[in-house]
């Protein structure tokens, strides 16, 4: 190989891993959370343009009705109704605009770092599978939901035998401080920590409100 090649392929994961934990961070804050509508340059936009505020698309009717031992206090919800796992896992349509999402940003670094077309492809490709793996995996299962299975997405049993390890363990108070945070403001990435540590909004372990009380 040589060190030019070793270090080609590791700035090119190191890279991937970073814009996917940046656009976890961007889409979970400002997207799911609608934090674009508090934004100054979006404020100017719509008011130059005439465009209504982004509505939520159930993910904060998730926070809504999700109590403090990350348990769901299921309420009638016209979107989140429509949706078996509840908006906690991704469809198969979801997946696939992640996977362009990535794509489109993922590629011009990757050839800045001198890999080929078919190495890019492959990359990208294990890479949204190993992220929507371990989301499939976490999300529905700490909300006490049924695994996802193949008809909806990559299944959630997918990476069910990690389930006991600290990086999963990690995952999982690491998203329960994100629903414990005031607002929900903190600890947005799920899958991929790196960005709230970059923008600060990294919280650490909440615990329990009743034991906090205590």
């Amino acid at each position: 190989w040589g060190a030019k090649a070793a270090l080609q392929c590791v700035a090119g994961v190191a890279g991937l891993y970073a814009i996917m934990s940046v656009n976890e961070y961007v889409v979970h804050r400002y997207y799911q959370h609608l934090g674009l509508n508090r934004t100054a340059a979006f404020r100017w936009l719509r008011k130059q343009l005439g465009l209504p505020n982004l509505r939520t698309t159930g993910h904060v009717e998730h926070h809504k009705e999700t109590l403090d031992d990350m348990s769901l206090d299921v309420r009638a919800d016209p979107i989140l109704d429509q949706d078996p796992y509840r908006g906690t896992a991704f469809s198969w349509s979801v997946s696939a605009v992640m996977t362009i999402e990535i794509a489109v940003q993922s590629y011009p670094w990757l050839w800045l770092c001198g890999w080929s077309l078919s190495a890019s492809t492959a990359a990208l490709f294990v890479a949204m599978a190993l992220h929507l793996a371990a989301w499939q995996t976490l999300h529905p299962n700490m909300h006490e939901l049924p695994d996802p299975g193949w008809g909806y997405g990559i299944p959630g049993w997918s990476m069910k035998w990690l389930r006991k390890t600290g990086y999963f363990r990690f995952l999982h108070v690491n998203h329960e401080g994100h629903h414990r945070a005031p607002g929900a403001h903190g600890n947005y990435n799920v899958c991929c920590p790196l960005a709230d540590h970059l923008f600060g909004t990294y919280v650490g372990v909440l615990p329990p409100q009743a034991a906090h009380a205590a």
